[in-house]
């Protein structure tokens, strides 16, 4: 979904935001791995204070209530996000809905569990930030990590008489998603790692010169306790990131601008 006509900034950045996140909700296998990981973590709800960051409509929130917890705060910074959270949830006491950037967001209780979905395509570029900069610690993250994992292959495997080894050299130093089927496409090395307790390391370069093959794509997996929660392609609401191999080795950081981290990507060898 696009956004097409003019707006002011500030409102056509709530609308954008709004649409990103509906657009979630689409993504069966995403929010049901997130379900089975709050029940498997049922005790430390029941009877507890818990936390959904980014609420958007508070389909966790709502989760957290049914397995009992006695107040859930859910937080969402969208405006109509939050108005029409704050209708869903109306019917749940124990949930308390604010209208609320998630970095001012301070409990007033110690809070057992906090749950958030702040990962972008390439791990980074969304507001996992927020989760690096929280002024408060819960009990337990959900989910606790999260890697940036790539793979190589060849062009002749997916080319077709536009997208080919002619077209795909224009590609340098640019990544772009979605740009082929993810369906049965290993992601065999990991190129950067995210755990909730150790600080994450935004600049890296990457040797793949042992590896064969002229087409390099990217791929996020969530992790809870070090299994996979949700991988890209089969949680669709991520995508795998493709580019033109240039090189043996790649730089990838990330940026600081107005609205989310940026990717800065280059071949260095």
């Amino acid at each position: 979904m696009d956004i097409i006509n003019k707006l002011p900034e500030k409102k056509f950045n709530e609308i954008d935001d709004l649409l990103t996140f509906i657009s979630i909700y689409d993504d069966y296998n995403r929010t049901h791995a997130y379900y089975a990981m709050l029940e498997d973590n049922k005790w430390f709800i029941k009877d507890k204070v818990c936390v959904e960051l980014g609420a958007g409509l508070g389909l966790m929130a709502e989760k957290m209530a049914q397995l009992g917890a006695k107040k859930v705060y859910a937080i969402e910074k969208n405006p109509y996000l939050f108005a029409m959270a704050q209708k869903r949830l109306a019917k749940y006491p124990q949930i308390i809905v604010l209208n609320q950037d998630a970095l001012e967001f301070i409990p007033e209780e110690k809070v057992s569990v906090l749950v958030y979905d702040f990962f972008g395509q390439m791990l980074y570029d969304e507001d996992l930030y927020i989760i690096e900069n929280l002024k408060w610690k819960p009990d337990i993250f959900l989910p606790d990590g999260a890697k940036l994992m790539g793979g190589i292959t060849n062009i002749d495997e997916f080319e077709d008489e536009i997208v080919n080894k002619d077209f795909l050299p224009a590609l340098k130093d640019i990544l772009i998603s979605g740009l082929f089927s993810e369906e049965d496409i290993p992601l065999s090395f990991e190129v950067l790692n995210f755990d909730v307790h150790t600080p994450f390391q935004k600049s890296k370069i990457v040797d793949i010169s042992h590896l064969k093959g002229n087409l390099l794509y990217f791929g996020l997996q969530i992790t809870y306790h070090g299994e996979n929660l949700c991988t890209a392609g089969i949680c669709s609401n991520w995508s795998y990131v493709w580019t033109y191999r240039y090189g043996n080795k790649f730089k990838i950081e990330f940026e600081k601008s107005d609205r989310a981290p940026e990717v800065i990507f280059s071949w260095v060898e």
